[in-house]
Protein backbone atom coordinates (compact mmCIF):
# COMPACT_ATOMS: atom_id res chain seq x y z
CA UNK A 1 0.00 0.00 0.00
CA UNK A 2 1.38 3.38 -0.66
CA UNK A 3 1.54 6.30 1.50
CA UNK A 4 -1.71 8.17 0.00
CA UNK A 5 -3.68 4.69 0.13
CA UNK A 6 -2.87 4.41 3.56
CA UNK A 7 -3.58 7.69 4.10
CA UNK A 8 -6.83 7.08 3.27
CA UNK A 9 -7.21 3.87 4.89
CA UNK A 10 -7.01 5.84 8.28
CA UNK A 11 -8.78 8.75 7.51
CA UNK A 12 -11.62 6.10 6.56
CA UNK A 13 -11.17 4.25 9.66
CA UNK A 14 -10.76 7.73 11.76
CA UNK A 15 -14.24 8.53 10.22
CA UNK A 16 -15.94 5.12 11.42
CA UNK A 17 -14.86 5.71 14.79
CA UNK A 18 -16.87 7.04 17.75
CA UNK A 19 -13.82 5.50 20.37
CA UNK A 20 -13.28 8.80 22.35
CA UNK A 21 -9.70 6.82 24.22
CA UNK A 22 -8.63 5.35 20.62
CA UNK A 23 -8.99 8.85 18.76
CA UNK A 24 -7.02 10.71 21.68
CA UNK A 25 -4.31 7.95 21.17
CA UNK A 26 -4.16 8.45 17.52
CA UNK A 27 -4.19 12.38 17.94
CA UNK A 28 -1.18 11.75 20.58
CA UNK A 29 0.38 9.27 18.65
CA UNK A 30 0.75 12.00 15.61
CA UNK A 31 1.03 15.37 18.31
CA UNK A 32 3.97 13.64 19.87
CA UNK A 33 5.70 12.05 16.97
CA UNK A 34 5.49 9.48 19.92
CA UNK A 35 6.16 6.39 17.49
CA UNK A 36 8.75 4.32 15.72
CA UNK A 37 9.16 3.91 12.12
CA UNK A 38 10.02 0.53 11.13
CA UNK A 39 12.63 -0.32 8.59
CA UNK A 40 9.12 -0.22 6.05
CA UNK A 41 8.13 3.20 7.52
CA UNK A 42 5.00 1.52 8.82
CA UNK A 43 4.47 3.30 12.44
CA UNK A 44 3.67 0.54 15.35
CA UNK A 45 2.27 1.42 19.23
CA UNK A 46 3.13 -0.90 21.73
CA UNK A 47 -0.32 -1.54 23.12
CA UNK A 48 -2.28 -4.33 21.72
CA UNK A 49 -5.06 -3.70 19.20
CA UNK A 50 -8.04 -3.30 20.37
CA UNK A 51 -10.56 -5.85 19.27
CA UNK A 52 -14.39 -5.01 18.25
CA UNK A 53 -17.20 -6.94 17.19
CA UNK A 54 -19.98 -5.64 14.99
CA UNK A 55 -23.49 -6.37 15.66
CA UNK A 56 -26.64 -5.16 14.66
CA UNK A 57 -27.45 -2.13 17.98
CA UNK A 58 -23.45 -1.29 19.11
CA UNK A 59 -19.79 -2.27 19.35
CA UNK A 60 -19.05 -4.05 22.00
CA UNK A 61 -15.18 -3.71 22.71
CA UNK A 62 -13.33 -6.62 23.60
CA UNK A 63 -10.44 -6.23 26.24
CA UNK A 64 -6.76 -7.23 25.24
CA UNK A 65 -5.41 -9.75 27.58
CA UNK A 66 -2.95 -7.17 29.02
CA UNK A 67 -5.94 -4.49 29.48
CA UNK A 68 -7.80 -7.63 31.09
CA UNK A 69 -5.21 -8.49 33.58
CA UNK A 70 -5.41 -5.08 34.62
CA UNK A 71 -8.80 -4.93 35.21
CA UNK A 72 -8.60 -8.77 36.58
CA UNK A 73 -6.10 -7.60 39.44
CA UNK A 74 -8.19 -4.69 40.51
CA UNK A 75 -11.25 -6.51 41.20
CA UNK A 76 -9.26 -8.57 43.30
CA UNK A 77 -7.76 -5.62 45.16
CA UNK A 78 -11.07 -4.45 45.46
CA UNK A 79 -12.56 -7.48 46.99
CA UNK A 80 -9.90 -7.56 49.49
CA UNK A 81 -10.10 -4.22 50.86
CA UNK A 82 -6.78 -3.27 49.13
CA UNK A 83 -7.88 0.35 48.37
CA UNK A 84 -8.37 3.23 49.86
CA UNK A 85 -11.16 6.00 49.26
CA UNK A 86 -11.22 9.48 47.77
CA UNK A 87 -10.93 11.20 51.17
CA UNK A 88 -8.43 9.00 52.26
CA UNK A 89 -6.31 9.89 48.80
CA UNK A 90 -7.00 13.39 49.25
CA UNK A 91 -5.57 13.77 53.02
CA UNK A 92 -2.57 11.44 51.52
CA UNK A 93 -1.93 13.67 48.81
CA UNK A 94 -1.82 17.17 51.08
CA UNK A 95 -0.09 15.24 53.20
CA UNK A 96 3.04 14.79 50.92
CA UNK A 97 2.28 18.05 49.27
CA UNK A 98 3.07 19.51 52.88
CA UNK A 99 6.32 17.44 52.80
CA UNK A 100 7.65 18.36 49.79
CA UNK A 101 7.15 22.21 50.45
CA UNK A 102 9.38 21.81 53.39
Amino acid sequence: MDIAGLKLDLIKKIMETNDIDLLLKVKSLLDNKNYSESAEHVSSVSEPVVTYKKLKTNDIRYFSEAEQKKINIASEQYEKGEFISNEEAQIELEKWFREQEK
